[in-house]
C-alpha cells in the first residue's frame, strides 16, 4: 500500500491523489487501507517518517563513519553529517521534493517544524559539547541553512546542477566563521 501511495504521490502529489487510484494500484480494497491506515494523510505522513527514519540512519552511519576517521571537530562532524542527508535527499530525490513542495496533508507543517527544531536543538547540544566556540546561533543557522539547502536541492529538476549546489552549500557551510569567546555582537 505504502509503495503504491509513494507512486501516486509522487506522480500527482497530495492533493490530486485519489484513495482509490491508490488502491487500485495496490491491488487492494479501500477497506484494506482503512484496515491498516487512517487515510490518504495517514499514508503520506507513514512515508514521510520512513524518510526520516531513513534520513537518520545515514547521518548516524556518516556520524560513525566521522568518528573512525578520527574526526573531532564539531563542525567536520556536522558537514559529514550533513553530506550524507543531502546525499540521501539526491538519491531520493522525487520522494524528498514531495516532503517540500507544500502539496501536504493539513498539519503536515507542523510535523515538519517540529523535526526542524528537534534536529537544531540536537545540534546545539551537540555543539554545546565541543572545546571549541560553538553555540547554540551557530548550530540554528547551520541547521537552517543546510534545510534550505534541503528544499533547494530537492526541487531542482536538473540531479547535476541539485549535486553541485549540494556541494557548493557544504562549501559555504565549512567557512561560517565561529564567534570569537567572550565578544558579542550588537545589532545597530
Amino acid at each position: 500500500m505504502l509503495a503504491a501511495a509513494r507512486e501516486v504521490f509522487i506522480s500527482v502529489g497530495y492533493a490530486q491523489a485519489g484513495v482509490t487510484e491508490i488502491v487500485a494500484r495496490a491491488g487492494a480494497s479501500v477497506g484494506s487501507l482503512y484496515h491498516h491506515f487512517a487515510g490518504k494523510a495517514d499514508l503520506y505522513v507513514t512515508l514521510f517518517e520512513e524518510f526520516h527514519q531513513g534520513q537518520a540512519w545515514r547521518a548516524r552511519q556518516a556520524a560513525r563513519g566521522a568518528r573512525e576517521d578520527h574526526v573531532s571537530e564539531p563542525r567536520q562532524m556536522f558537514l559529514a553529517v550533513a553530506r550524507a542527508y543531502l546525499d540521501g535527499c539526491l538519491e531520493e530525490r522525487e520522494l524528498s521534493r514531495l516532503f517540500v513542495s507544500g502539496d501536504a496533508p493539513p498539519g503536515f507543517d507542523l510535523i515538519m517544524r517540529q523535526r526542524l527544531r528537534e534536529w537544531a536543538s540536537r545540534n546545539a547540544d551537540f555543539f554545546a559539547r565541543s572545546a571549541g566556540p560553538m553555540d547554540e546561533a551557530v548550530a540554528v543557522v547551520m541547521t537552517g541553512a543546510l534545510m534550505l539547502a534541503v528544499a533547494e536541492v530537492s526541487l531542482d529538476e536538473d540531479a547535476a546542477h541539485a549535486r553541485r549546489l549540494a556541494g557548493s552549500v557544504l562549501d559555504v557551510l565549512s567557512g561560517v566563521s565561529l564567534p570569537v569567546p567572550g565578544v558579542t555582537s550588537r545589532l545597530p
